[in-house]
């Protein structure tokens, strides 16, 4: 009588190439369900701001064209002017704007996208279906950051068009702080770190309202900071002007200005005929600080008579600004990196500890 066979059971197979194609077609297919009313918003709002900037831009730069100094007539040059500078005030408004938008995308799409999950206790559900954390989590953020990118990317390309004219408009660097984060892809950077950011926030906090106090507090602490850090981001050139007063620029008041980042805030350090540098603070309190404003003349005769001959300025010339903005996209891409691993690091926790 022969032994009884037993068959082993079938070893684990990995899915085939098609239905792991089905999968992630189902998985980007519900992560549009569930997030689609939001992306669509967000789709909407970009639409409207991309239109209103585009409108404001073609007639701010219609006023500009209109005459150049001798030539405009003075009541072309009065229209002229006042087109300008309400055009100048909206970009302003509208760049505004922009620049806060990585903030109020960390705020609302980012922050609640895992944190709304846990509060609603839904992950666990979730993840007993024949789904991976991993494939689940990517699939939201393939979809979600799909559309952001690309959204973010329209308004950075119209961002650049805005903030050259209002460097003409209204006679303001492009390194100058809404003009810098304007400028330079700065908005695309901007709201996939912050986007980012905002999902590891809820991550780690598993409540809305509380993630949504932590990425404001951190943007603003980010502005701030890199406000002052900028300017050091390279060691300063120095250059000597000589005294005398602003002649301004050619008699039209719309030439544009340089695209400098001067560091000393108006009070550079004075220098004499023998090259020697006196601080600010110094001459003014002991030479020329007690001419009244508004006698300019008066004060350089002072200067020169003290035997002054310039001043020393610190500032990051116009040659640095394509560089600075490198370095900028660089920590807001790093800042994405490290917010995604942080991430996956704590959803793949959270699954274990499940």
């Amino acid at each position: 009588m022969s032994a009884p066979t037993t068959t082993p059971p079938p070893a684990a197979t990995r899915p085939a190439p098609a239905a792991r194609g089905n999968l992630w077609r189902g998985i980007l297919w519900l992560a549009w369900r569930q997030h689609r009313t939001v992306l669509i918003g967000a789709a909407v709002t970009t639409a409207v701001m991309l239109t209103w900037m585009a409108v404001n831009a073609s007639d701010l730069q219609s006023a500009i064209d209109l005459c150049h100094g001798p030539d405009c007539a003075k009541a072309v040059a009065d229209e002229r002017l006042g087109r300008i500078r309400d055009g100048a005030d909206i970009a302003g408004y509208q760049l505004n704007l922009v620049v806060f938008l990585p903030a109020m995308l960390g705020m609302f799409i980012g922050a609640p996208l895992l944190s709304r999950e846990y509060e609603q206790r839904t992950l666990m559900l979730a993840w007993s279906q024949d789904i991976t954390p991993m494939r689940w989590l990517f699939g939201k953020l393939a979809v979600i950051g799909t559309v952001i990118a690309g959204l973010a990317a329209a308004l950075a390309a119209e961002c650049l068009h805005v903030a050259q004219l209002v460097h003409l408009a209204d006679r303001r660097s492009l390194f100058e702080g809404t003009l810098f984060q304007a400028g330079g892809w700065m908005p695309l950077t901007l709201g996939l770190a912050w986007g980012m950011f905002g999902v590891a926030v809820g991550a780690a906090l598993r409540r809305v309202l509380p993630s949504l106090v932590v990425v404001l507090g951190s943007f603003a602490g980010r502005t701030t900071l890199m406000e002052q850090v900028r300017p050091h981001l390279m060691d300063p050139v120095t250059r000597t002007i000589p005294l005398g007063p602003d002649r301004g620029a050619g008699g039209d008041p719309f030439v544009p200005v340089p695209n400098e980042l001067v560091l000393d805030g108006g009070k550079a350090p004075f220098v004499d005929a023998a090259g020697q540098v006196h601080p600010y603070g110094e001459v003014m309190s002991q030479a020329c600080g007690s001419i009244p404003d508004g006698r300019g003349d008066a004060f350089f005769s002072c200067l020169k008579q003290h035997g002054f001959v310039g001043m020393q300025q610190s500032l990051q010339p116009e040659g640095r600004l394509g560089t600075f903005h490198l370095i900028e996209n660089g920590i807001n891409l790093t800042l994405f990196v490290v917010s995604l691993a942080v991430t996956w690091w704590l959803v793949r926790r959270g699954r274990a500890a499940a």
